[in-house]
């Protein structure tokens, strides 16, 4: 089964305790998160990482000067703007060959080239709001990872945070996707290396997750996954 790692969000402005948006407790799964990506990196399985991307004027922000496209006007705080020491992932986490991924559609000669010049280890989706699927490129980025193991069913292992909004969607946006594929497959949530806003929160998604059929491992057991790839 070919293992490929999600890596949920693991910035800055969500893990350190002066992050924009701290999630609570995340500071304290650093290591797990570096042992995740650097086994990964070391046996050679791709990782894919959402990367949560703003402008100064996001709509998500509290005094945003438009509404979101459904006129959604949430209030946070300003966070994740790109290039800013927030947005910046949390040390460890980032692959020696790493390459962005736009949150624009891009054509499939462009897409290729992201994925394959130069053999890149780590894919970073950039996105604006909660799942990763919602960068347009997602779909095509997981299949084309998907299909270079050839007929082997693909195993997703999601970590990061926060557990309550982007690990829940990333969890359930795969199950999903392994669904409409019709092809053999699984997703893992690392219950050891995610952190949510709310514990009651948390709870529900985890609860949520199970009842689509994700399957809870410890990071030990997801090390072992990854070092089979």
């Amino acid at each position: 089964m070919k293992t490929i790692l999600i890596d949920v969000d693991t910035q800055h402005d969500f893990c350190d305790p002066r992050g924009a948006l701290y999630v609570r407790g995340s500071e304290r799964l650093a290591p797990a998160f570096q042992a995740l990506v650097g086994r990964a990196v070391a046996r050679g399985a791709p990782i894919v990482a959402s990367v949560d991307s703003h402008a100064f004027d996001a709509w998500e922000f509290a005094g945003a000067p438009e509404a979101g496209p459904n006129g959604e006007r949430p209030g946070f705080p300003a966070h994740c703007v790109k290039g800013t020491a927030g947005w910046l992932k949390v040390p460890g986490t980032t692959a020696p060959r790493a390459r962005f991924v736009p949150n624009v559609p891009v054509d499939d000669a462009t897409l290729e080239s992201l994925l394959s010049k130069h053999a890149p280890q780590q894919l970073l989706l950039e996105k604006e709001v909660y799942s990763l699927f919602a960068n347009p490129n997602a779909e095509a980025v997981l299949a084309r990872l998907a299909e270079s193991a050839g007929g082997a069913a693909t195993r997703f292992v999601v970590f990061g945070v926060a557990t309550d909004y982007c690990v829940r969607a990333a969890a359930l946006g795969l199950v999903e996707w392994l669904g409409r594929r019709a092809r053999g497959g699984e997703v893992c949530l690392v219950e050891d290396a995610i952190a949510a806003v709310d514990e009651a929160g948390g709870a529900r998604a985890l609860a949520d997750c199970a009842a689509a059929g994700v399957r809870c491992v410890t990071v030990e057991a997801a090390l072992a996954a990854i070092g089979s790839h």
